[in-house]
């Protein structure tokens, strides 16, 4: 009898795939520890033992798969902290390499960076000196008018109600300018700390770039067969 090759074929898949399917199809086993340490078989799970670890047997003894024990609402949230954790840190990582690349790029030089921060530090300057200004000439307004409120009491005269409300409002407006000054003094300082900060990255960026534009270049692998040896005599 003649049998052709696409029988032939589908015979021998047929002969491969149904005792696989017949092996899913199989009722299973499972085995788990109990909490008293004694390991349990049965065909079904009780419900206490669902978050227990245990495996999946075939009803040969060969295990199909292994669950793990199910996790506890602090192991989740410990697993999910150190996911995000771990998440930042890839992100920092790649800013700090976005960072390095995009400094070297927009400063083909130590003295154009030093440039940039000097106008950056110059105008930060300027900002609080203008500050420093006005909070002078409050000063000296809000003297003049607490001069002229004294004098009015020593004289028996009250204080004009004008005169009073100018005296708040100028002592408040100098309570917020003193808030500027010293939010403005503290952005100053941080500015020159992060001037420096960069300059000390930027040589370390720069030498190290340098250093692997002047290291040799690695010959490249030959990828041809050695000769063959000749034969001896």
């Amino acid at each position: 009898m003649n049998v052709s090759r696409n029988a032939l074929a589908a015979v021998i898949v047929l002969l491969i795939v149904a005792p696989m399917a017949l092996a899913q199809n199989a009722p299973k086993l499972y085995r788990w520890v109990g909490p008293d340490g004694k390991a349990h078989y049965s065909d079904d799970i009780p419900p206490e033992a669902l978050n227990q670890a245990r495996q999946e047997l075939s009803n040969t003894g060969v295990t199909l798969k292994q669950v793990d024990r199910a996790q506890t609402v602090e192991e989740r949230a410990a697993a999910d902290a150190k996911a995000a954790a771990d998440a930042k840190v890839a992100e920092a990582i790649a800013n700090a390499k976005n960072s390095d690349t995009v400094l070297l790029a927009s400063y083909p030089s130590e003295a154009e960076l030093k440039r940039a921060y000097d106008q950056r530090i110059a105008l930060q300057d300027e900002t609080l000196k203008g500050t420093r200004i006005g909070m002078e000439s409050q000063h000296e307004s809000l003297s003049t008018m607490l001069i002229a409120a004294s004098n009015l009491e020593l004289s028996g005269k009250p204080v004009t109600t004008d005169l009073a409300a100018q005296i708040t409002t100028t002592h408040a407006q100098m309570l917020e300018q003193q808030q500027s000054q010293m939010q403005q003094e503290a952005q100053a300082a941080n500015l020159r700390q992060e001037s420096a900060a960069t300059m000390t990255r930027y040589r370390s960026l720069r030498a190290a770039a340098e250093a692997e534009r002047a290291a040799p270049a690695k010959p490249p692998q030959s990828t041809q067969a050695a000769p063959p040896t000749p034969p001896n005599g």
